[in-house]
């Protein structure tokens, strides 16, 4: 299973929430999650080596891949089961959660700046209307429940999911 972490590497997209919610997620038995950190790190080096650091010191740098910058990004956004926006600061457009549910990905993003707006999910709409999971920007234990929900979907629950957030990305961005 992959989760697709999108965006340049730096303090503000959560970056290091995402690894410490990887912890917890991983939990010293399921070890068949690949973390993918798809986005430059170019001017932010300490932070990315800080990342880095952060994965070893919890013993799932095996399962953290940091990539750069991805040309591809329709690709990556296939691969991936699940894709999270752990961002600590609001984004300018929040274009990652629109080009995700538009390959039929479910979302997990935080609650800043217009990601709220980008998906659909509880409270605003009922949970079999959902595309994604908001969480609390930094709160590493919703983070990890919410990629773990996703995570755990069966096909047809995923399927469903899935169709929604591409019908809902076809409606709303263009």
């Amino acid at each position: 299973r992959v989760v697709l972490i999108p965006g340049r590497i730096a303090p503000w997209n959560g970056q290091l929430s995402m690894i410490d919610a990887a912890r917890l997620l991983v939990g010293g038995s399921d070890r068949n999650i690949a973390f993918v950190f798809a986005g430059e790190d170019r001017g932010q080096a300490r932070y990315a080596r800080s990342v880095r650091r952060q994965a070893e010191t919890h013993s799932i740098d095996t399962l953290c891949r940091m990539v750069g910058h991805c040309a591809d990004m329709p690709a990556a956004y296939a691969v991936a089961d699940v894709v999270a926006i752990p961002a600590l600061e609001p984004p300018l457009a929040g274009r990652a959660a629109a080009e995700a549910q538009a390959m039929g990905r479910p979302v997990v993003a935080t609650t800043v700046g217009v990601l709220p707006e980008n998906l659909l999910c509880p409270p605003r709409m009922k949970d079999e209307l959902r595309t994604g999971w908001l969480v609390r920007p930094g709160n590493v234990g919703e983070l990890a429940r919410a990629v773990g929900a996703a995570l755990k979907l069966n096909v047809t629950s995923y399927e469903a999911l899935g169709a929604r957030a591409r019908q809902f990305a076809e409606f709303v961005f263009s």
